[in-house]
């Protein structure tokens, strides 16, 4: 019976092994194992996720746009022969507005004697200018009232040469641009008239008129 008493001893001595062994692996009361990180990679964003533009809102490129240009042709000297082009256009489905533009022209150069403080002065040096051959004449009126002419040139050259030899002959001669202001009258298109054959067949059976563009919102 010695041996039967051996055999429990051993299982009691393998069982209390074991519960040590378990008691030294289980985790401590109130410890929480941390959960394994998980592997880092490129983060999925659904399509409903990513902003889109408003179709409201207008493209960069259309906000801020300048203003259009608009068609216009002439000039015509008077405003019966524009308003006759206007009818004309009319007709044709172009309709446009006349208006009138102030130009500056025939720009020349003019060679003068300044202003004499009087008339009689001024009689008498006009005198020795015609007795050396020089054609010139009194201003009689406005702000160069007694100013002697001594011509008008198209050329900055010729002028300037004609008051080096007055000066040179003890005259103070000097030189201005002069020029003067005429009325043109102009037709106004709106701007699908850019392109349209109407236009372009009364331009050619009109050779004397030209053509060109202005702000569509120019003022009336």
């Amino acid at each position: 019976m010695r041996w039967v008493f051996y055999s429990l001893l051993v299982v009691n001595l393998v069982y209390l092994g074991w519960q040590l062994t378990m008691a030294a692996l289980a985790p401590e009361p109130g410890v929480v194992a941390a959960p394994t990180a998980a592997p880092q990679g490129p983060t999925l964003r659904l399509l409903s996720e990513v902003s889109r533009p408003r179709r409201d809102q207008p493209a960069p490129s259309e906000t801020g746009a300048p203003a259009g240009l608009c068609p216009v042709v002439g000039p015509w000297a008077g405003e019966g022969a524009a308003e006759r082009a206007r009818i004309q256009l009319a007709a044709a489905g172009l309709e446009g507005s006349i208006r009138p533009v102030s130009v500056q022209k025939d720009h020349l150069n003019w060679v003068y004697l300044p202003a004499y403080p009087g008339r009689d002065q001024a009689l008498e040096v006009l005198s020795e200018l015609q007795t050396l051959g020089v054609d010139s004449f009194i201003v009689k009126t406005g702000e160069d009232a007694n100013a002697i002419s001594l011509g008008y040139f198209s050329s900055a050259e010729s002028a300037e040469g004609l008051r080096v030899k007055m000066q040179g002959a003890g005259y103070p001669a000097r030189v201005r641009q002069t020029s003067r202001a005429v009325t043109e009258y102009w037709l106004y298109l709106p701007a699908q008239a850019a392109g349209a054959a109407a236009l372009d067949d009364f331009l050619i059976g009109n050779p004397g008129v030209g053509r060109d563009r202005a702000a569509c919102n120019a003022p009336q």
